[in-house]
């Protein structure tokens, strides 16, 4: 396995000159729900693209909204006005696939350069579709909860470890929510709730349950048993023990939580790798020390942790097939790869850069986040159309055990029933 990864450029997507003839005045148009921090990066992609095909000129169009992203972008194909490419959510696999409006990438790879043995099986594995593969995967994330070593030395608490168990991390929270000036209130918390499923769905694992069964057809019989009860319960009593602020309105740590951790206020939060940009300012001016841990167990059973990927995606109807393929498979390459790990925004997807963009991070947290990766699952949304209507019914799930008391029992019982509803339709 060689850091080249993806693609060898100048064997596999070399066109030739009558190629790049036959390509004049091509616009390609690509599009994605990404910042503009991340487009900023992408378009030194873009323009290397264009100058290895004279006259192929590649237009930006993103989406500013990414709530609305997945229905635009099915529109437009729908209406017969794709984007040449475009990015694939891995939670949005099932919603294209069975609506069958994505080019099976599969019989294309040999041809430009794209060698699926080089990605990480784990990530590579959402954007199947039975024998088809949908997208060629750019980046991925597992779930984790960073933790403050500056607050954990200063209680005299050893640092967590991979793997660790559900009553070794409430230990943990009880030992670091502090009233630190005597004054009654809490003003250091242990950690935070963050109702939003991906967020806690590694717990639900991590505890051998799920939300589904395992044919993905019904929440009941999976959501509504004992080992999920007992988990959502551990975790909507964290704001009623003070051991996690009362949890935010938006959503999630969107920004009061988020705040509290960059301050010094908050102990362990949970989130994925894109929280790495947010951060590294703090991390370079040594405000933080932070560190990396994979999210709790249950006691006699293994770490799980759902992989959220995203990947280059290729519309059935677009007009420029061949260089549509060529240009998602270059977005992927191993140069393209590093550029984007270089700016903290998310795992690369192919082994080699990952590791070898670890081995360069001197805080250590890379190699902590790739420990998660043998542990890492596909998520529902990859295999499940209705995924963003459960999400919904899970954040509902939450608010109800927290914000209007529901019994636990109760609440997962009725959200059963609404998730079942939603996928029997």
């Amino acid at each position: 396995m060689t850091p080249r990864g993806v693609v060898t450029l100048a064997a596999a997507l070399a066109i030739g000159l009558s190629a790049c003839r036959r390509d004049e005045g091509v616009t390609l148009r690509i599009t994605s729900w990404q910042s503009p921090e991340e487009n900023a990066i992408d378009a030194v992609e873009y323009r290397a693209f264009e100058a290895e095909h004279p006259g192929v000129r590649i237009v930006n169009d993103p989406v500013s909204n990414s709530s609305e992203y997945r229905e635009i972008v099915l529109t437009s194909i729908g209406a017969g006005s794709p984007p040449d490419v475009f990015l694939l959510d891995g939670i949005d696999v099932a919603a294209f696939a069975q609506r069958n409006v994505v080019l099976d990438l599969q019989p294309f790879a040999e041809r430009v350069g794209v060698q699926v043995g080089l990605f990480f099986p784990q990530v590579l594995e959402p954007f199947r579709a039975g024998d088809k593969l949908v997208a060629f995967p750019k980046g991925f994330t597992p779930m984790v909860y960073y933790y403050n070593r500056a607050l954990f030395a200063k209680a005299g608490v050893a640092p967590p470890k991979q793997g660790w168990t559900q009553e070794e991390f409430l230990a943990t929270v009880r030992a670091l929510t502090r009233d630190s000036n005597g004054d009654g209130v809490v003003d250091q918390w242990g950690t935070v709730l963050d109702r939003r499923l991906y967020a806690w769905q590694a717990w639900i694992w991590g505890a051998g349950a799920d939300i589904l069964t395992p044919d993905g057809r019904r929440a009941s019989g999976a959501l509504d048993q004992p080992e999920v009860e007992r988990t959502l319960t551990l975790l909507t009593d964290l704001p009623r023990l003070g051991y996690a602020p009362p949890p935010s309105t938006t959503g999630g740590a969107l920004g009061f939580e988020q705040r509290l951790f960059y301050s010094g206020k908050l102990a362990l939060l949970t989130s994925g790798h894109w929280m790495i940009p947010r951060i590294r300012r703090y991390l370079e001016e040594g405000r933080v020390q932070l560190g990396v841990v994979s999210v709790p167990r249950t006691e006699g059973h293994q770490v799980r942790t759902p992989l959220f990927a995203s990947g280059w995606a290729v519309p059935y109807n677009t007009p420029h097939r061949k260089l549509a393929v060529e240009l998602a498979a270059w977005m992927v390459r191993a140069d393209a790869q590093r550029r984007r790990a270089a700016s903290g925004l998310e795992i690369p997807t192919l082994m080699t850069v990952a590791y070898e963009s670890a081995s360069k991070d001197t805080t250590g947290m890379e190699m902590d986040f790739l420990w998660q990766v043998p542990y890492g699952g596909v998520p529902w949304g990859a295999r499940v159309a209705p995924y963003r209507e459960i999400e919904a019914a899970m954040l509902d799930l939450i608010d109800r055990i927290v914000v209007d008391r529901v019994p636990v029992q109760r609440a997962v019982r009725d959200a059963s029933v609404v998730v079942d509803r939603a996928l029997a339709r």
